[in-house]
């Protein structure tokens, strides 16, 4: 009996942090340097593993999300958006290599390699996946045909 009763108390307190796992770290430093880099964030969504923690926000109408270690360094970004939030130059270089395309979404994901811009593009026929650097160089990922037409 007494081990039942424990067992259950366990789980019980498991639930429990789990629940209010999803909302605060619990780290200062991590909270910090959120706070500080992302000022105006809105539904904030936090998550951690032993070594990282991922929060999940929006800011100014773009949903994104955001890797920091344990000692509050920020690893990653990725930003979700439309062809509009885009860069002009990588715009531009897009329009020109894939002309007959449009642009479906983006992924920005930034690191200490720099920029990637995971975009998708359809047509009617197709949807391809290329990923874009900082200057508008693109390369093909895959492609695919559309199965909504």
């Amino acid at each position: 009996m007494k081990n039942m009763i424990l067992s259950a108390a366990l789980l019980f307190s498991a639930a429990v942090h789990s629940a209010v796992a999803g909302v605060y770290p619990g780290n200062e430093k991590v909270v910090k340097t959120f706070n500080e880099v992302f000022k105006n964030a809105r539904n904030i969504i936090w998550s951690n593993t032993a070594r990282l923690y991922n929060v999940s926000f929006s800011i100014a109408s773009v949903r994104a999300s955001a890797m920091l270690d344990n000692k509050g360094n920020l690893l990653q970004t990725v930003r979700y958006y439309n062809e509009d939030r885009l860069p002009a130059t990588i715009l531009y270089a897009i329009r020109k290599d894939y002309p007959r395309k449009d642009i479906f979404g983006v992924t920005e994901v930034s690191n200490k390699h720099g920029i990637i811009y995971r975009i998708v593009l359809k047509d009617e026929k197709s949807y391809m996946y290329i990923h874009a650097n900082s200057y508008g160089e693109s390369e093909v990922i895959s492609k695919y045909k559309r199965g909504d037409k």
